[in-house]
């Protein structure tokens, strides 16, 4: 097989490699918007769980204080109903004493009751209002996961068809070549770069911006033997303008 012939087929290669590459590019697009819409539901959820969670520990405390009233109350009466046996002053003073004490704590219980009632009252509130929006929120977003993914394994099937095309490829590129072509490409991301000639005849190399020489080009151009470049080690090729349609 001829350079040029080579040549060619390299060619022929990288444009499927580019078209491989982008539409890999595309479906990232759609995973990383995919790992978004998971976030932010993940996000939801973590606000509601919380908010949840909020509620129950205000409705735990108030539980607790309820009983700890009750059991107040209880050792009030219990402490009122000792008054008659009590036979002298000092001693109903101090049983007094001790059920203002414990009247007092339970003012303070109630006052703390009131505090996780507003908690309670808040999140119960906030609970109500967003559990079926943000259900219906999350159906939503959850249909777009889908389609998003849908539009992702649609991408999966265009890479497999350029792998095939590659694979055909590859049969008909010299060996050597081939090989070659993969060191630079895994090395470089492109193997080939296109020669971008200026006015006088020269050129650059498309890949690094190196300085080629006119007669390298012109060579090229004759189907010569394959270039590449001595600053990136690209193979280079020349572009061919397709004519506008006259």
């Amino acid at each position: 097989m001829k350079d040029s012939e080579i040549l060619v087929q390299l060619v022929k290669l990288q444009k499927i490699d580019a078209a491989i590459l982008g539409i890999e590019d595309s479906k990232k697009e759609f995973t990383t918007r995919i790992n978004e819409v998971k976030a932010h539901i993940a996000a939801n959820a973590a606000e509601f769980s919380g908010k949840k969670a909020k509620l129950d520990e205000a409705r735990r405390k108030k539980a607790a204080i309820d009983v700890e009233i009750k059991s107040k109350e209880a050792d009030i009466k219990s402490k009122e109903g000792q008054t008659g046996a009590v036979k002298t002053n000092d001693a109903f003073k101090a049983l007094q004493n001790e059920v203002d004490s414990m009247k007092r704590e339970i003012k303070k219980f109630e006052d703390q009751q009131i505090i996780f009632m507003e908690e309670e009252d808040a999140a119960h509130t906030w609970v109500k209002s967003q559990e079926k929006s943000m259900k219906e929120n999350e159906n939503v977003m959850l249909a777009g996961i889908k389609a998003l993914e849908a539009e992702a394994a649609a991408k999966d099937s265009l890479i497999a068809g350029e792998m095939n095309k590659r694979a055909e490829a590859v049969k008909n590129t010299d060996k050597t070549w081939y090989d070659r072509y993969e060191k630079i490409r895994k090395n470089k991301g492109l193997a080939l770069a296109p020669i971008i000639e200026g006015k006088n005849g020269s050129g650059v190399c498309g890949g690094c911006k190196f300085d080629v020489r006119p007669q390298a080009i012109i060579e090229l151009k004759k189907g010569g033997e394959i270039k590449t470049c001595s600053n990136c080690a690209r193979i280079w090729y020349v572009e061919v303008k397709e004519e506008s349609a006259k």
